[in-house]
């Protein structure tokens, strides 16, 4: 199963449920002249990070495999599409579909941890201007002390789909060199999300290890995360303490 298709019959809950990305991430970008030109936003999914690009200025390109999703991020965006500032087509890391040379920025939220490295950089380096850099983002609520976010590990740890590892962050960090190597700075920037019910469920169903809303699992998984909110909420909704992890670079490793 490829990893297009692990997302398929989840676009609308990712729409929903998972959280966007800081505006200072953004500012920080821009503060470095980064958005002033094309961005190629890869694995751009329904378009969250996307957003961000285009509300700082940017022109992008979002690249998609997965059609379910690719549609949302089409059908959301149709007013930025219309002006000119946004591409949505398919492709993936390895075979983004952009001619060279053709972008300043390439971008990858929540994505990476799908690529293969080495096609991967080979890619971005075709569709790179010379002196162009790479992007790469997570958001990720594993490892930060906060109450819910120990509540609701607990409760998804009972419905991982078999062989999931137990991870102690989505970043792999291990990979980082590999995908960026040229160098890297990062930075990282707090992101709470404020969660009602249906938005908790929607956060769990996006999730590829999890049962999907069209699962027989879903509804004992929701029932479970339902027991938790109750027990946590306040005014009718929860918070999920996330950070986001960014890390600048290059693909050249003549760049260090």
């Amino acid at each position: 199963m490829t990893a297009a298709d692990r997302f398929l019959g989840r676009a609308d809950a990712y729409a929903q449920g998972r959280p966007s990305y800081p505006a200072s991430l953004a500012a920080w970008l821009a503060e470095r002249g980064l958005l002033g030109g094309t961005v190629a936003d890869v694995g751009a999914g329904t378009g969250l990070f996307t957003r961000l690009l285009l509300a700082h200025g940017a022109r992008v390109v979002a690249v998609e495999p997965n059609p379910e999703m690719r549609a949302q991020l089409a059908a959301g965006l149709a007013g930025e599409v219309e002006a000119g500032r946004l591409t949505v087509q398919p492709g993936s890391s390895e075979g983004t579909g952009l001619p060279d040379a053709s972008v300043s920025l390439v971008t990858a939220a929540q994505a990476a941890h799908w690529f293969t490295p080495a096609p991967t950089v080979e890619e971005f380096r075709r569709i790179l201007t010379p002196v162009g850099k790479v992007l790469l983002v997570w958001n990720d609520w594993r490892g930060e002390e906060a109450t819910f976010n120990r509540a609701y590990g607990a409760v998804v740890k009972n419905f991982l789909a078999p062989g999931t590892p137990d991870l102690a962050t989505r970043v792999p960090e291990d990979e980082l060199p590999q995908f960026l190597p040229g160098g890297f700075e990062r930075v990282t920037f707090e992101n709470p999300l404020t969660l009602t019910r249906e938005r908790l469920h929607a956060l769990a169903g996006s999730v590829s290890y999890l049962p999907s809303p069209s699962d027989a699992a879903y509804p004992e998984m929701t029932r479970a995360l339902d027991a938790v909110f109750s027990a946590h909420q306040q005014d009718g909704t929860v918070t999920l303490m996330y950070r986001t992890h960014a890390f600048l670079g290059g693909v050249d490793a003549s760049t260090r």
